[in-house]
């Protein structure tokens, strides 16, 4: 094969590696900037996104103090990220070591009636205890209904997610998100054995 034809092969490759980095109701477009408001305490984000190569990408959510990021790992079935390290927790530390599923599915689940599931393997330790357990996490898209946020009246699909796990306890919780279409999540409320988390799309900037 001549040098301009495995060019050739390879470039169309990363083509349609990257347009599997973004899904209609999780763009993923660097252009694109959301500002968030956590209902929790109040403390405002700005999310925006970064390729770092033909198949993945970094989520940054920048608050006043401190900045978060996530890496996805972009796949034909969806978005997927292995956060690395030990992440502490109340009394010692877990790693999550294998993911199995996707965290953000493909175009073709984004309808009422869609789920899917994701199921992380845990290792870590409690005090003096070497510990594994797991992380479950199934969603359902269970309507499509208007939401009003301060960003605006969205058209949005509702998923339903439930939580279980084990760690030492078991521990569980749910959450719900409203997706809208070109935009992504436009609100969040969530609940579980160690608190919860909610907000809401202030801003998108385009």
């Amino acid at each position: 094969m001549k040098a301009w034809s495995i060019w050739l092969v390879m470039w169309l490759g990363s083509l349609a590696l990257g347009n599997v980095c973004s899904s209609a109701f999780y763009p993923t477009d660097p252009d694109l900037r959301w500002r968030y408001r956590n209902l929790n305490d109040n403390q405002v984000y700005i999310q925006t996104f970064i390729p770092t190569g033909p198949g993945t990408l970094l989520e940054q959510r920048r608050f006043a103090s401190r900045t978060e990021t996530t890496q996805w790992t972009c796949t034909p079935q969806g978005l997927r990220t292995l956060p690395e390290g030990d992440l502490p927790i109340p009394g010692g530390s877990v790693r999550m070591t294998k993911l199995t599923g996707v965290i953000i599915p493909s175009n073709e689940t984004w309808r009422v009636g869609g789920r899917w599931i994701y199921r992380y393997e845990l290792k870590g330790r409690i005090a003096v205890f070497d510990l594994a357990g797991f992380l479950e996490v199934e969603n359902r898209i269970v309507a499509k209904e208007t939401i009003n946020v301060p960003a605006g009246r969205f058209e949005a699909l509702r998923v339903e997610a439930s939580f279980r796990g084990e760690f030492g306890i078991g521990f569980g919780g749910k959450a719900t998100y409203w997706f809208a279409e070109g935009v992504g999540v436009v609100k969040q409320v969530s609940e579980g054995t160690f608190g919860g988390q909610s907000s809401e799309l202030i801003e998108l900037v385009r």
